[in-house]
């Protein structure tokens, strides 16, 4: 790395993709090559950013000198694009969720406990300054439960809306919550889930390609005792967010509320004192580039709270949860990883 300078290449440079390049960039990375098979999303790439671009990954691998590689592609390449960017020796960032299959997640993390490389997941939420301000007052709160919403309407970018892509809300989206609940209360030890395809299921929402549960409502228990449930739906209407928050959490601790509005913003309530406010004024994504960037310049690990050996749990949290909701079973979360050793 000339001059502690990082060389990103980008493996998918749709619109997340971009969005990716653009935190990239300002986190002080240089984003130098994308790889698509889209002609459109490559020429946008080029435009915005001036990256050279390819159509076909391992010559960009092959062809380029790059310092590590983002990943944002449909997630059944997730696995493929990691292991192809370990195997040329370079770090990786990847999207959540990283992969539909307890046994693609196993082998991943047996690849990256074989690599002296860093792969980080993007779960950008753990970088807020209101869930780290949150998290520092965890250790003195007796921890009870934690509920959460997360109200949605029809995916719009079209292949979200199938389960067979996505596995989901629960495991496309909402992943994001059960990541948080496990960074402030801890590993979940077992989870049952019921869904229901109810709500979407018209003539109109099929036109539409939805294949999909339409609401989602899980049930857990942590390793510490504290109970949990999140109820998340796809039946709603994006207009909705001008009313009302979309997305909600508590953390109820003894004779304490902590409230979640989105992941930037959180209140305590504590009795016989004035409620406190944390806030997150800056992009979550941008800290995590910035965290990334550090590691891979210094090797350190540490910096990163989102590495794929801690973020492999919570993937494999949301596919116990659809695994339960599938067989009408609680599911016993290290079981089920067990379960899908290679």
């Amino acid at each position: 790395m000339a001059s502690g300078v990082v060389r990103l290449g980008f493996i998918g440079a749709g619109r997340r993709g971009r969005e990716l390049m653009d935190a990239a960039r300002r986190a002080g990375a240089v984003p130098v090559a994308a790889s698509d098979v889209s002609d459109d999303a490559l020429r946008e790439a080029s435009s915005r950013f001036n990256v050279k671009v390819y159509r076909d990954v391992d010559a960009m691998l092959s062809g380029e000198r790059l310092d590590a590689v983002v990943v944002s592609t449909p997630v059944r390449m997730h696995v493929t694009h990691v292991i192809k960017a370990l195997e040329h020796g370079l770090d990786v960032l990847v999207e959540k969720p990283v992969t539909l299959s307890i046994v693609e997640a196993n082998e991943l993390l047996k690849r990256v406990r074989g690599s002296d490389r860093i792969v980080v997941v993007g779960f950008q939420n753990r970088y807020s300054d209101a869930v780290k301000a949150v998290r520092e007052l965890m250790p003195s709160c007796n921890s009870s439960m934690f509920a959460g919403y997360w109200y949605w309407t029809i995916p719009p970018i079209p292949w979200f809306r199938r389960r067979s892509e996505t596995g989901g809300q629960v495991v496309e989206q909402v992943i994001h919550m059960f990541d948080i609940a496990r960074f402030l209360l801890g590993e979940i030890e077992t989870i049952y889930a019921s869904y229901t395809e109810r709500g979407r299921d018209t003539e109109e929402d099929r036109g539409l390609g939805f294949e999909n549960w339409a609401s989602y409502s899980v049930a857990f228990r942590f390793a510490n005792g504290a109970v949990g449930s999140i109820h998340s739906t796809y039946a709603l209407y994006p207009e909705l967010g001008k009313e009302l928050p979309l997305v909600m959490f508590d953390v109820v601790c003894r004779e304490e509320l902590i409230r979640f509005t989105g992941f930037n913003e959180a209140k305590l309530y504590r009795r016989g004192g004035e409620p406190l406010t944390f806030k997150s004024n800056v992009d979550p994504t941008l800290g995590m580039f910035k965290s990334f960037i550090q590691a891979v310049l210094t090797r350190d690990k540490n910096l990163v709270p989102t590495v794929y050996e801690d973020a492999y749990w919570s993937n494999v949290t949301v596919l116990a949860a659809n695994e339960s909701a599938l067989t009408g079973r609680v599911i016993n979360i290290k079981d089920y990883a067990k379960g899908g050793s290679p």
